[in-house]
């Protein structure tokens, strides 16, 4: 045979099965688009040039990871169901003479076909579509649009070396598999009867206990630091939990069903259970991985929309004024040539500031152990308390609170201190009173840990100072938290010259031999956090897109394979006796209950995520609770919305290959 006859072959073979190859091409195309684009924009070098590009590169950086990992998992899956399907063909094809190496030859043309057309299409439409999306990260983030077409060298030969290496071994994947098998064992795949599926208590028990870890985990952490770091723990007993109910648990229920007389013995009943208990154990993996993507899709738009929708809330909760000058230094002496230096850098920057405060604090990190609060450098701080003398808040609020020796105003930030008598660092201390009003702060969920302000004695405000300085060096740690002096204002008219303002800044503080100095206003922290969440929210919707596309795939091939293991079926139950209605009650009772499951799955497991969630999103100054759960809400419903178009259309193809429909 020529050499051009197994290309022809596979050219008529890719033909002849378009309805599941046309699909997966797609797919890979679409796969492919995105990979370059993502790539493209990490790599565009006008995005490190934008304010905020650095940021946005940094997050595309990590999509790009993701991306990577989904293309080769995601490829390999569809590519196994392909095979799965083809095997009767190669099977008929060997036993009328074919080689195996011939087999072979005819899958490698119809991969590299399908790559081809891949990289053609995906590669071309991404870089038309690479423009678009720079646009959206610059409108994101609010810059300049730069003039210019750019195309990424890097992209282009990236993208390609990696989707082929991934057909390259798809390809080995499909010779080994063809190669191992033998020609009447491929022949009869499809005929292959399965036998009936036992209950597995202890594995379905082990689903159950894993998902009660994962969940438990959401639940019981309150630190957002401790919630991020087991976030991944507990996706992954989740994940774990969620096949092992699926493969197992959906089994083990229908035994129990199949055992309930008056449920299992109706007609409609007893087909469907029937049908599915033979067909849970290869629908359990589709289902399982259905869930997790929507999951997947679900929190991360809830969480990226959030953070986008609700980021001025959050830069207001960090800021009380316009404009915050704050000045770190060791030296309690230097707090009034700091505070004269700072006057002087403002007037020098033509600021005329309003509603001006400035005070001079102290802050370290505690473990609480009752109502003690105990220095421990180097260990994960539980609580956060600032010290303020006395003097530095009445002059700040115009106030004329009194304190007498070991006495303290309490305003807490974060948490409560309901005690009447506290020790801090072995220093007693009664609380004389709870602020739950001033214009210094305002009390917020931004912070991590619990944090108080303590308003003390001008004269225990060093010995605190002091005591806190011995304890460190105490355990070898030379360095202790630093003072911190703090004006903030409002600003009359005008914004403020940033440039201006921090060379005032250096050329009064340096001579001071000041640790650390800083002025930020509401602009740029704003622009620092729209560049910021920009890049969650656009890597959000970059991977939902790919997720949701790798759900309907999921379907949609699910949809054939059971409709081609269920068209026999059916046929038997008309000729046994069973009217067309009975039949299509039947069928739609299965698919319901099998496409809708994954769903319904997924919004328990967003549920249970959400407390951590909205934990971890603290980090991340998301401090509008009442938003994210709406967010979350309009999102799932949304998403449900889609869901159920895909259904309605991955269903049809079902219905016709089950009741032969041209």
């Amino acid at each position: 045979m020529s050499k051009g006859f197994y290309a022809k072959l596979a050219f008529e073979n890719l033909k002849k099965n378009k309805k599941t190859y046309l699909p997966f091409m797609i797919t890979s195309m679409m796969t492919t688009m995105m990979l370059y684009m993502i790539i493209a924009l990490s790599d565009n070098p006008q995005m490190n040039k934008m304010i905020g590009g650095g940021e946005i590169a940094m997050m595309l950086g990590l999509g790009v990871v993701i991306v990577e990992l989904f293309a080769i998992i995601f490829l390999f899956y569809t590519n196994s169901f392909l095979l799965k399907r083809r095997k009767r063909e190669f099977g008929v094809l060997t036993v009328l003479g074919m080689e195996k190496k011939h087999l072979a030859r005819v899958v490698f043309y119809e991969l590299f076909y399908v790559l081809a057309a891949s990289l053609a299409l995906g590669l071309l439409f991404g870089i038309l579509f690479d423009k678009l999306f720079y646009l959206l990260i610059i409108k994101m983030i609010g810059t300049e649009v730069p003039l210019g077409f750019y195309i990424s060298k890097r992209g282009l030969i990236e993208t390609a070396t990696y989707i082929g290496v991934i057909y390259g071994l798809m390809w080995l994947y499909s010779v080994v598999q063809i190669q191992t098998s033998k020609p009447i064992d491929l022949i009869n795949a499809d005929k292959v009867s399965e036998k009936e599926p036992k209950s597995k208590w202890v594995l379905a028990i082990a689903g159950l206990i894993c998902l009660a870890i994962g969940y438990g985990l959401s639940l019981s952490i309150t630190n957002p630091v401790e919630a991020m770091v087991l976030f991944f723990v507990a996706v992954v007993f989740v994940i774990i939990g969620t096949y092992l109910i699926f493969t197992t648990g959906s089994i083990t229920l229908l035994k129990l069903l199949e055992k309930n007389k008056h449920f299992y013995y109706k007609t409609s009943h007893f087909l469907s259970v029937s049908n599915m208990k033979f067909r849970m154990k290869q629908n359990a993996v589709s289902l399982a991985n259905i869930c997790i993507l929507s999951t997947m899709v679900l929190v991360m738009l809830s969480s990226t929309l959030s953070l986008w929708t609700g980021m001025v809330d959050s830069v207001n909760s960090m800021l009380k004024r316009d404009e915050t000058i704050t000045v770190h230094f060791d030296q309690i002496e230097q707090a009034p040539l700091i505070e004269e230096a700072v006057q002087r850098s403002i007037q020098e920057s033509g600021l005329d500031p309003q509603e001006a405060e400035r005070f001079v604090s102290y802050a370290t990190d505690f473990k609480k152990e009752g109502n003690r609060f105990i220095v421990q450098p180097g260990h994960m701080a539980e609580v956060y308390i600032e010290f303020i003398p006395l003097s530095a808040f009445n002059e700040a609020e115009k106030t004329d609170l009194y304190l007498g020796q070991d006495e303290c105003y309490v305003y807490s930030k974060k948490g409560s201190l309901d005690a009447k008598e506290i020790e801090v660092d072995s220093i007693p201390l009664r609380i004389k009173g709870i602020l739950h009003e001033t214009s210094l702060f305002s009390s917020t969920d931004t912070y991590i840990n619990d944090t108080h302000t303590l308003i003390v004695p001008d004269a225990q405000f060093e010995e605190i100072r002091s005591h806190i300085i011995e304890t460190y060096a105490k355990v070898g740690i030379e360095y202790a938290p630093s003072f911190e002096y703090r004006e903030q204002f409002n600003v009359a008219e005008g914004k403020v010259d940033e440039t201006v303002l921090d060379e005032a800044l250096h050329k009064n503080l340096e001579p001071i031999d000041v640790l650390t100095y800083y002025a930020r206003n509401f602009d740029e922290i704003m622009l620092s956090f729209r560049s910021l969440y920009a890049g969650f929210f656009f890597i959000g919707i970059f991977l939902s897109i790919l997720f949701i596309m790798a759900t309907i795939l999921i379907m949609y091939y699910k949809q054939i394979s059971e409709g081609y293991e269920d068209e026999k079926r059916y046929d038997i139950m008309q000729k046994v006796g069973l009217d067309q209605k009975q039949i299509q009650g039947t069928i739609k009772t299965q698919v319901l209950i099998v496409f809708f499951l994954p769903l319904i799955v997924a919004g328990i497991h967003i549920v249970f995520a959400f407390p951590m969630v909205s934990r971890m999103l603290r980090i991340l100054s998301l401090t509008n609770t009442n938003l994210f759960i709406w967010t979350t809400i309009g999102c799932f419903a949304g998403f449900s919305l889609l869901y159920i178009l895909i259904y309605s259309i991955t269903a049809k193809v079902y219905y016709d290959i089950v009741t032969k429909r041209p």
